[in-house]
């Protein structure tokens, strides 16, 4: 490189010029702290966990979780690694939902469920998904994730579902396919909007 009109001090002092913008520039912007409404800090929390939601003196549901935070000015519980038990009118479980993450609004008391999430009835219908959640006003579980149902050898994959709590009924708006197996082991694969 050349330097034209300057000596060597004014060379030092531009090429010190240069290197400080460079290193600045390669710095980045400087980390700011979080502001207080930026952390979430629970009001409460608590270890193995539990929550019964009930209806006129009968439990509708039971969650259980190693762990949950509480957040008042939400309205909210976030519980990990959860375990939900589902009851009829007479007090008997028909359905069990496990996930990595439950959350429950408290004014609706409405479910969500998040990661590997699977329920079972007592009938032996399963479903596994990503994410899901319990209506509580309706009594209807709805998912715009990607679901399976597995019904004996019977097999139901899709998007945009919606079911009553135990299963029986259920409905599945896009990309969806069936695996129907007959008793002798013999598939037959079917595409349709419901089932």
């Amino acid at each position: 490189m050349r330097w034209h009109g300057f000596d060597r001090a004014g060379r030092c002092v531009i090429m010190s010029a240069l290197l400080a913008l460079g290193l600045d520039g390669c710095r980045g912007k400087p980390n700011s702290a979080p502001s207080e409404a930026e952390i979430r800090i629970p009001d409460q929390e608590a270890r193995d966990f539990a929550l019964t939601e009930s209806s006129v003196g009968k439990k509708s549901w039971t969650l259980r979780a190693s762990y949950a935070a509480m957040y008042n000015d939400r309205n909210l519980v976030d519980a990990q690694t959860v375990r939900i038990e589902f009851f009829n009118d007479k007090g008997e479980t028909y359905s069990t939902l496990v996930a990595d993450q439950g959350l429950v609004h408290q004014r609706t008391n409405d479910l969500e469920a998040r990661g590997h999430v699977k329920i079972v009835t007592t009938s032996g219908v399963k479903l596994e998904t990503d994410s899901l959640r319990w209506m509580n006003h309706t009594g209807k579980i709805v998912s715009d994730a990607f679901v399976k149902v597995t019904r004996k050898s019977d097999v139901v994959t899709g998007w945009g579902f919606e079911s009553d709590a135990n299963l029986d009924h259920f409905h599945l708006s896009r990309e969806v396919h069936a695996e129907v197996r007959e008793m002798e082991g013999t598939a037959a694969g079917d595409s349709g909007s419901s089932r």
